[in-house]
């Protein structure tokens, strides 16, 4: 079973996609998940990472990547890694590790989809939140903004990818079916990473 690694924007839905990865045989490792559980279980590497997250410093690439890999390599059969690596050193490091990617699928949308994607994700937020409506602009700003300045941080790691022919590009508009039915295919047809 081919190891996928999943990236997008702050809008799309990465976990969804996951969980359509999962239902192929894939195991889902989430990078958040795994260091929470290191934290919360105050393992050495948890305890390492809490120092830095204290300190108000970010947890360096080698410890991040050090805790990641090892999730990895207890995982038996293919895996489906989302929203990590975020940029090119980890990833560098996830290769060296013996633990990178047979498959790196981003997920994009369209300026359209976009517009559309962030107005559902102010909207549900405020269901959630009747409070927030009074915030619905601001809110709209940032996901948008936030969204821009995905594109600017991630051209380099999806340059990577590309560069080690691993980059597969699909649609992330659409339901759950829709979004899996695009997935699915092209993580089946993924190759071991020589």
């Amino acid at each position: 079973m081919p190891n996928v690694a999943l990236i997008a924007g702050p809008v799309v839905d990465l976990a969804s996609a996951a969980s359509a990865l999962a239902a192929t045989g894939l195991q889902v490792v989430s990078a958040g998940n795994v260091f929470r559980e290191h934290v919360q279980q105050q393992t050495p590497l948890g305890e390492e990472a809490n120092g830095y997250m204290q300190a108000g410093h970010l947890v360096p690439d080698e410890l991040m990547v050090g805790v990641v890999a090892e999730a990895l390599a207890n995982v038996d059969g293919g895996w489906v890694l989302y929203n990590f690596p975020r940029k090119i050193r980890q990833a560098e490091l996830l290769m060296q590790s013996g633990h990178g990617p047979d498959t790196v699928i981003e997920l994009v949308l369209t300026e359209d989809q976009l517009r559309l994607a962030v107005h559902r994700r102010v909207e549900r937020r405020i269901e959630l939140d009747p409070q927030q409506a009074e915030r619905r602009q601001e809110l709209l700003l940032m996901y948008t903004h936030s969204q821009e300045n995905h594109q600017e941080q991630i051209e380099p790691l999806r340059a990577y990818y590309r560069t080690h022919g691993l980059l597969q590009t699909v649609s992330g508009f659409g339901d759950f079916e829709d979004v899996a039915a695009r997935l699915i295919p092209i993580a089946s047809d993924g190759q071991r990473y020589p």
